[in-house]
């Protein structure tokens, strides 16, 4: 999976001059990522995007001098995550796709690099190397051993179990020794910060419902027990997000008597709730903080941006102090040193790309580290303006516009978000910016079935693609219209995945309202994509009872493809190869039946993922949108 270099040093240029395509600049990948302070400060772990590919990189702290340490086959692997075993291993998980009856799906590996001994090692299980099913089975990070950096707990297929099995791996080795085998069918293991397996998800499908137990064990010498058994999608959340110390209680993200995903602390022994750690009165909280031990420190939300809460107030007012420091109430600790002396911080706003920027309290130095965007640094972009309006039914929707300057009425883009359980935040977005750099409007609506604004809202949405979800994108549109701001009869519709099908979707829905029409990475064919249990699995119940016959069938109903001579606006259509998450047949049937009867053109990029996370990939897309629209949609 990864080309080994021997370790060079490079210099970021932090102001290169924009590239000759208006789009290059914009159509770039983050030049750092998941940046990971060793825990003795001396050193950062990062994904350092290169214009050859993604490369794991380490350089000293507050350095952009960076030392790579491997790079990834272009177009075919991905890094997911690295973080750090002690102070001498990066632990990096990377995926790649594969091919199995008839569909990508990806598969997950370790890699631990040491960086004193400029050495890396496969973290695999030899013994399974040789079976036919190896290369379909995943591996997935249990605990980084807190107390021990020369291991960690992973789990995999483990075909004596017939199920996800946990591993103790060597780390300078790869030598795997097997500390907890699998009886209940248990798919996600969780252990503590001392490395004791304390829990395992368990999921069974019986009648269309499916029950998920979690099973809890006590102490390290006791058998595992059945904490929680519910039909997903019935009744209250229950999910465990951590332990305390003990173990004896859980830290439970729950949608109990708030309606809104709150953190509740819960007595194992009883049964029982205890109190409420945390919830905020309007929005969910997503999750929770983990430092770089894996310990529980906190849990977050989102408004327009996503917050913190800590459970030791000091961590707040350390991240408070830096905010003050950078005059933004925008800025996060993204990563810190076990003695909490070298912080690497992010500035963020809606307008300028993030900065990362990073501080020694013990000398009591600091500065700019590294933009997220380099080539968009010194540039200009307008502010994003939030809304709220109510939709034709009288639900409260929320969003936001941004505006080209200098503009009157430009045309608009209407820019539905993917998911659909996902949401629209105000974070500095480069492809909205790059649209709004061409002088159109650009328009973002949180319809029901967005995540975060509570159970009921989120359920809203359950069962109406292509209804209810899809009206509340033509109402934001209506509203806009008529404040004036924006054209009233100059529009394209862009967007993916989700986006895309509601691109798609609008295309025959409303063929007069739109001049042009992108789905990337989008779906025509909804009772195709329901069926495929292996790649779907449990959400889509969220979309239609799958055991009702009827109900499926309805679905043609709301899938483009069954209304190809209802289109009337041109269509671009752009989908990766290697896509795992929507089967790029969606695109390709799509135009196969559209071809001889509509304007449509179809991209196809090859080895291109989901997300569209190479350069390459970046490129394409980004001159095939800007042709697509100078042609259809003039400023």
């Amino acid at each position: 999976m990864f080309k080994t270099f021997v370790v060079v040093t490079l210099l970021i240029g932090l102001n290169q001059a924009f590239a000759a395509d208006k789009w290059s600049s914009f159509a770039q990948l983050p030049i750092v990522e998941q940046p990971r302070v060793s825990p003795d400060g001396s050193k950062i772990a990062l994904i350092y995007n290169t214009p050859e590919g993604p490369t794991v990189s380490v350089t000293t702290f507050g350095s952009v001098d960076f030392d790579i340490l491997a790079s990834l086959k272009l177009g075919r692997d991905r890094v997911d995550t690295i973080s750090w075993s002690g102070n001498k291993y990066i632990i990096v998980s990377a995926s790649s796709p594969q091919w199995y009856n008839g569909e990508h799906f990806r598969v997950s590996r370790f890699y631990a690099f040491d960086v004193v001994n400029k050495t890396s090692t496969a973290l695999t299980e030899r013994r399974f190397t040789s079976e036919s099913w190896y290369e379909y089975a995943t591996v997935r990070l249990v605990s980084l051993l807190k107390h021990d950096q020369e291991h960690i707990l992973v789990s995999t297929y483990d075909k004596y179990d017939e199920g996800y099995a946990v591993f103790k791996v060597e780390l300078s080795t790869g030598k795997y020794k097997k500390v907890q085998n699998n009886k209940h069918d248990i798919r996600r293991w969780s252990a503590d910060i001392n490395g004791v397996i304390r829990l395992g998800d368990a999921y069974d499908k019986e009648d269309g419902q499916v029950t998920r137990t979690i099973w809890y064990r006590n102490k390290a010498e006791s058998e595992l027990v059945k904490l929680h058994t519910k039909i997903i999608g019935q009744g209250e959340t229950f999910n465990v997000i951590g332990l305390t110390k003990g173990g004896s209680k859980a830290y439970i993200l729950s949608d109990r008597e708030t309606q809104r995903e709150a953190v509740w602390l819960y007595d194992i022994v009883s049964g029982e709730y205890e109190s409420m750690v945390f919830g905020h009165p309007t929005y969910d909280v997503a999750g929770g903080l983990r430092n770089s031990e894996g310990e529980l420190i906190g849990v977050y939300y989102s408004d327009d941006y996503s917050r913190k809460h800590y459970f030791n107030p000091e961590d707040a007012k350390l991240e408070q102090s830096f905010a003050k420091l950078l005059k933004s109430e925008h800025v996060t600790i993204v990563s810190k040193s076990a003695d909490k002396t070298k912080i690497l911080a992010v500035k963020e706003s809606d307008n300028q790309p993030a900065l990362f920027v990073h501080f020694d309290l013990a000398s009591k130095k600091g500065g700019a580290w590294v933009s997220e965007y380099p080539h968009l640094s010194k540039a200009k972009f307008p502010h994003i303006e939030n809304y709220t309006f109510t939709a034709s039914d009288g639900q409260v929707l929320s969003g936001y516009v941004t505006f080209p300057e200098n503009v009157k009425q430009p045309p608009l883009i209407v820019y539905p978000h993917g998911g659909p359980h996902s949401r629209d935040y105000k974070y500095f977005n480069p492809q909205l910016q790059y649209l709004v750099s061409l002088g159109y409007a650009v328009l973002q609506v949180n319809f029901r079935g967005s995540e975060g604004f509570g159970s009921a809202f989120e359920s809203a949405g359950y069962f109406q693609w292509g209804k209810r979800m899809q009206q509340d994108v033509y109402d934001a549109m209506d509203w806009l219209i008529n404040t004036k701001r924006v054209s009233t009869d100059k529009a394209c519709i862009v967007g993916a995945s989700y986006g895309g099908y509601v691109a798609l979707t609008a295309s025959f829905q409303q063929p007069q309202r739109f001049d042009c029409v992108i789905s990337i990475a989008g779906l025509s064919d909804i009772k195709t994509m329901v069926q495929d249990e292996d790649t779907f699995g449990f959400y889509t119940g969220h979309i239609v009872d799958i055991d009702d016959e009827k109900a499926v069938a309805q679905l043609d109903q709301v899938s483009a493809i069954n209304y190809i001579d209802k289109i009337a606006a041109p269509i671009l259509l752009i989908h990766g190869t290697k896509d795992t998450r929507v089967n790029d047949e969606q695109s390709e049937d799509f135009y196969d039946s559209a071809k001889r009867k509509i304007d449509v053109k179809y991209v196809e990029i090859k080895n291109g993922t989901h997300f569209f996370d190479d350069n390459e990939s970046q490129q394409t897309l980004y001159r095939e949108m800007t042709l697509f629209l100078e042609a259809n949609l003039k400023p």
